[in-house]
C-alpha cells in the first residue's frame, strides 16, 4: 500500500458512496425510510424488482427496496433512525432486512450516521466500511470494479476489501480506494476544500447531532 494526496478534481468527478463490514451486532436496525429531497431523474425499486417507476418526494421505502438515479440526479433518504443517505447521480442503492446495511452497485452515495445507533454497513461489489456516529462517501465503478471511501469525520470509519483480507481505520480527510479487491493507496484530501466544491455535502450540515428520525409511514 502506498500513502499520497489525492487530487481533489478527482473526488469532486467521482462523487461518493459509503461501506461497511459485518462484524458488530446492530443496535437500532433500518426499518423504513422516506425519500426527503430528489432532484431530476430518480427510480424506485420495490424489492421484488417488478414495476420499477419514477420515485417522488415523501414516498416511503422498506428494507430490500432500493433506487437509482440517472444524470446530474441526486436523491436524499431519511431512515427511521435519523440516519441520512445522499445518493447521488448513476448510482444504484439499496438497503438490506434486518441489518444496518446498505448496498451500492454503481454510482456515488454519501451517509450521515447519528451517534448511538450501532455499527452501519454499506458494501460494494469489491468492498465494504463500517463505521459508528460518522459521515463518510463512497464511490464505486462497475466499469472498473474500483471503490472509493472517504471519511469526513473521525469516528472509527475502517474500509476492507471484498475477502476481508485487508482492513484499514481512516481519519478525517482520508480516503482509501480499492481496485479489484485490492487496496491501492491510501490518500489526504482537503476537506475544506471538499465541502465548498462538493454536490454531495451541499445543503448538509455534517457537524448536526440531533437528526430528526422519520415518523413510520404504517401510521400516517
Amino acid at each position: 500500500m502506498f500513502y499520497k494526496s489525492f487530487p481533489l478534481f478527482v473526488i469532486s468527478l467521482w462523487g461518493v458512496i459509503v461501506l461497511l463490514p459485518n462484524k458488530v451486532s446492530a443496535i437500532t436496525p433500518l426499518t423504513r425510510a422516506e425519500i426527503q429531497n430528489l432532484r431530476n431523474i430518480v427510480q424506485l425499486i420495490p424489492k421484488d424488482r417488478q414495476n420499477k417507476r419514477p420515485a417522488h418526494k415523501s414516498d416511503a421505502m422498506t428494507p430490500g427496496d432500493g433506487l437509482s438515479t440517472g444524470r446530474a440526479s441526486l436523491a436524499d433518504l431519511r431512515f427511521n433512525d435519523g440516519s441520512l443517505a445522499r445518493v447521488g447521480e448513476q448510482a444504484i442503492f439499496q438497503f438490506l432486512p434486518k441489518t444496518r446495511s446498505f448496498r451500492l452497485s454503481n454510482g456515488t452515495a454519501l451517509l450521515l450516521i447519528p451517534p448511538g445507533r450501532g455499527q452501519t454497513r454499506i458494501q460494494t461489489p469489491s468492498a465494504a466500511a463500517a463505521i459508528r456516529g460518522s459521515a463518510l462517501f463512497v464511490r464505486y465503478d462497475k466499469q472498473t470494479d474500483t471503490t472509493i471511501v472517504g471519511a469526513l469525520t473521525n469516528s472509527g470509519i475502517e474500509v476492507s476489501n471484498k475477502e476481508a483480507s485487508q482492513t484499514q481505520m481512516l481519519q478525517a480527510g482520508q480516503m482509501m480506494v480499492i481496485v479489484k479487491g485490492e487496496f491501492k493507496g491510501l490518500y489526504d484530501f482537503d476537506l475544506r476544500n471538499f465541502y465548498e466544491t462538493s454536490d454531495m455535502v451541499r445543503g448538509l450540515d455534517l457537524t448536526r447531532q440531533n437528526l430528526t428520525p422519520t415518523a413510520d409511514p404504517a401510521n400516517r
